[in-house]
């Protein structure tokens, strides 16, 4: 698709002339190939891509709807949709903008949805955002099945373009933007960040297949789970965290708005359990003691859980958190050796952790912790430090990923100076495979230090006696079950297939 070098005579996008009136627009989360929900990572894909549905644009159709906007959601991943059922469905809808989100794992599903619409219906505007095209607006952009890119937040970027392209206005007066333009990719100014978010509307959730959306299996007992998010933005420097999306100043939801939203969970769509899903819910004291003072004020009877900072909860403010209804915390621990926490600016130290996970245990808050292994400076010693640290504190769950050079995060400039990096393949961004592998370790070691993780921390009496304490009804079984199913298919079947597999090529 050419753009117009003379934007006062047209849009920049072909057929875009069409987009008048009021615009009908799809928002859309691009399907999984069968070759993605069948490989190696399909467990994973089954299991942890599809717990919670794509607040992203959610919030942004939630914006368009209350502007009085023709506007739909598709998730076409949960639905199980095959890229070819995507697009005919597409093609039934006629929109005249289509919307699609990606992440770098899943760009490529995104291009070839892009791709297919485009040639089925030339006509129509077809926009990304999502956390990819706004570290990597160019690249991205160089896709041509997509005439605009929406850097950063996306509501009311999403809003103007929209509106400027109804009225047919020139779109590089829109900020946060990128589109070609005279042979080349123009960006337009950023967009300032949101700064009171309390003047969103919430996530258009109706719009969504809330059914289909499927708690981990170990995610505990408070079912429907549901997700909201209560802040943006994150000030903190660890070097993994990409905040091309939400930035680094952090924002908050007032205290009202977030119960209000909770409490629109619980009696419209029948929530028992809320999860928080913020990069940041306790950035400090103040702030969650004002939520908590909110739902005790409201009478609000509903499990929660969130993830907290080592060096913010305190004991007291833990319990105050139990008794307005948080049934777990998540604490992202990320390294059991302090020369990696420090390198990775986690700002935290191992005392600290050991603190708040021992204080969580007692009051009955089921820790959970997230680490990762492969940082930089990782070696095989590092890691092992890291499982005997899990093993030593009161944790009911872990969630352990690979580490991930994301394009935009801080590492993403220094990583290849501390080892190699064996994929530039976006599809293995995933944080379940290696892409990049430390000096002084293979991946072969670095595989098998990962798989030791999960196994030598799951597979001991005491965990199994946690989760027994957790079990409140028979249907708890099955969770349980298809929870061993993961840990069985992911980190042992896989590894005796590959073992046969090797065997047999010899």
């Amino acid at each position: 698709m050419q753009a117009s070098t003379n934007p006062s005579q047209s849009s920049p996008v072909a057929g875009s002339s069409q987009v008048s009136g009021r615009p009908s627009v799809l928002l859309i989360n691009p399907p999984i190939t069968h070759a993605q929900r069948t490989g190696p990572l399909g467990p994973i894909i089954k299991n942890l891509y599809f717990n919670s549905p794509p607040l992203g644009i959610a919030y942004i159709a939630g914006l368009l709807e209350s502007k009085g906007m023709r506007v739909r959601l598709m998730d076409a991943a949960v639905e199980g949709f095959s890229p070819e059922e995507t697009l005919e469905k597409i093609i039934s809808w006629q929109p005249d903008i289509l919307g699609l989100t990606s992440t770098s794992n899943f760009f490529c599903n995104a291009i070839e949805l892009g791709e297919a619409v485009k040639n089925a219906i030339p006509e129509i505007t077809t926009v990304l955002g999502g956390p990819h095209v706004s570290s990597q607006a160019e690249q991205a952009m160089a896709q041509h099945c997509f005439d605009f890119a929406c850097i950063g937040e996306g509501e009311y970027t999403t809003l103007d373009l929209v509106e400027t392209l109804a009225d047919q206005r020139d779109p590089g007066s829109v900020e946060g933007i990128a589109f070609r333009r005279d042979g080349g990719i123009h960006q337009t100014a950023r967009r300032p960040l949101i700064a009171t978010l309390d003047d969103l509307p919430p996530p258009a959730r109706h719009l969504l297949p809330l059914e289909k959306y499927i708690a981990q299996p170990n995610d505990g007992p408070y079912l429907p789970k549901m997700a909201m998010i209560s802040s943006r933005g994150c000030p903190f420097k660890c070097i993994f965290c990409d905040h091309g999306t939400y930035g680094n100043t952090y924002r908050s939801f007032s205290a009202p708005r977030i119960v209000d939203e909770m409490e629109e969970l619980v009696t419209r769509y029948g929530a028992r359990d809320i999860a928080f899903v913020d990069s940041l819910f306790m950035i400090s004291d103040k702030r969650v003691r004002g939520i908590i003072t909110e739902i005790h004020d409201r009478g609000i009877k509903v499990h929660w859980t969130c993830t907290i900072r080592a060096n913010i909860a305190t004991r007291e403010l833990l319990a105050m958190m139990k008794e307005a209804g948080c049934w777990r915390v998540r604490i992202g621990v990320e390294s059991g050796n302090q020369q990696v926490l420090d390198f990775i600016k986690k700002e935290v130290t191992k005392e600290e952790i050991r603190e708040v996970a021992r204080s969580a245990a007692d009051l009955g808050l089921h820790p959970k912790a997230f680490f990762m292994v492969g940082h930089p400076t990782e070696t095989e010693e590092t890691i092992q430090d890291s499982i005997d640290f899990a093993r030593s504190l009161p944790l009911t769950d872990i969630t352990v990923q690979i580490n991930t050079p994301l394009p935009g995060a801080p590492q993403f400039e220094i990583f290849r100076s501390y080892g190699e990096s064996v994929s530039d393949n976006l599809e293995d961004y995933t944080f379940w495979q290696p892409v990049f592998i430390p000096q002084g370790l293979s991946r072969e070691k670095l595989e098998k230090l990962f798989r030791k993780f999960y196994l030598s921390f799951y597979l001991r009496p005491i965990i199994v006696w946690r989760h027994l304490t957790m079990l409140r009804r028979p249907s708890d079984i099955p969770r349980y079950a298809r929870a061993l199913a993961l840990l069985f298919q992911r980190f042992i079947k896989t590894r005796v297939d590959a073992v046969f597999h090797t065997s047999q090529q010899a």
